[in-house]
């Protein structure tokens, strides 16, 4: 009996990046060609280094980093946190909202009634769940069960004294990334749409800049009669003007009649009005997530450190505003838990050592480095375990 041949299913690899034929992802097997990182692509980059770096997390379940949790919220904004009983871990995934209508609202347009979403999920055009890449952690029946999963949305801390079976195995904790543009909390961008516009221009900034520089190198087209002139005349200009600019002689002899005439006169470029202009973009960037930094209009000239202060502005509340958020996440979760997670503001943007370990920066020496500032912030003095 002939032995059937077996076609692979390449999907999975290209939806997570990765070249079937070479193995590499698909932006590394690119570079050097046509299709590698523009300016757009390197600064988007960068602009999602900043924003997952902003907090650290301590003692996170799920088997996530820091910056992934992070990176989460900077794609999807907002997510829901919940125990999964039938694997027995906790999970972050994107929710919906049960119900039709005002039904799964409470008074102030809270969520209360949601169910879970994966994060590889989608709906199609009639509203029905799409699996666009299974994991292989998870069952068929998982799947199902996750597709009618209903939890209710707790929104303040919990007493450990009334603490229900529903609270531990059928709650979930909302974490957004910024406070919404609604009080409700139901319409938000993520962090990388808003971001994109601002990106796109300093990208753009990028080209003109190289344009202006050009310009400035005082390059001069000029017509001629035939490619005798371009190839001879020419030529031998470029020489002359290279050497006399080598050994410090300003003026040189060139010959030509009156066909070889000058088109364009090579203008001094102010590339560093560019640098100026891409450099207050980059600070609108970084006070969108409250890093500090130069201000707008940051002169040219040198300032004393109090006109920087006042220039720079307050982005202070911009970071608080996250923290708050993260920090309120963690004294429910704990309530409920007592998982003992905590987040604080990286070392490196407050300008603080938190730690007093003498640097400004975490060592991420294991997954219970920082716990105290948990234990003594949210909440864990209850021992409800699940």
């Amino acid at each position: 009996m002939a032995k059937q041949a077996f076609i692979p299913n390449l999907e999975p690899l290209i939806q997570m990046g990765i070249n079937p034929r070479t193995g590499l992802p698909i932006k590394v097997s690119n570079i050097g060609t046509e299709q590698g990182l523009t300016v757009f692509d390197k600064l988007n980059i960068i602009d999602r280094q900043d924003a997952v770096n902003r907090y650290v997390w301590y003692n996170l379940p799920c088997d996530l980093s820091s910056q992934e949790l992070e990176n989460l919220l900077y794609s999807y904004y907002e997510l829901a946190f919940f125990y999964y009983p039938v694997t027995g871990q906790f999970y972050f995934m994107r929710f919906a909202l049960d119900g039709q209508g005002t039904s799964g609202l409470d008074f102030y347009g809270r969520m209360t009634d949601i169910h879970p979403i994966p994060i590889n999920w989608g709906h199609d055009d009639k509203g029905n769940l799409i699996d666009n890449f299974k994991a292989d952690a998870f069952t068929q029946a998982q799947y199902d069960y996750l597709s009618t999963l209903h939890l209710k949305v707790v929104y303040g801390i919990k007493d450990i004294e009334n603490l229900t079976e529903e609270d531990l195995y059928n709650s979930a904790i909302i974490i957004r990334d910024y406070t919404p543009n609604k009080a409700a909390g139901n319409v938000a961008v993520p962090r990388q749409c808003i971001q994109q516009d601002l990106i796109k221009a300093m990208s753009e900034v990028f080209e003109y800049s190289k344009t202006s520089a050009l310009l400035s190198t005082g390059v001069t087209g000029i017509t001629v009669t035939d490619a005798d002139e371009a190839f001879t005349k020419i030529d031998t200009s470029n020489r002359l003007v290279k050497q006399g600019a080598l050994t410090g002689k300003p003026f040189i002899p060139v010959t030509g009649d009156e066909h070889l005439q000058q088109l364009t006169l090579g203008q001094g470029g102010k590339a560093e009005e560019f640098t100026l202009l891409l450099q207050s973009m980059d600070n609108l960037r970084l006070s969108m997530y409250g890093i500090d930094n130069g201000g707008l209009f940051e002169k040219k000239a040198h300032t004393l450190q109090s006109e920087q202060d006042m220039n720079g502005g307050p982005v202070g509340l911009v970071l608080q505003d996250g923290l708050q958020i993260r920090q309120n996440f963690c004294n429910i979760v704990n309530s409920i838990w007592g998982l003992g997670i905590w987040c604080e503001p990286n070392e490196n943007i407050i300008g603080a050592d938190i730690d007093g370990d003498g640097l400004m920066y975490d060592r991420n020496e294991g997954e219970n480095s920082g716990a105290e500032g948990g234990q003594d912030n949210g909440n864990d003095s209850n021992d409800s375990n699940v």
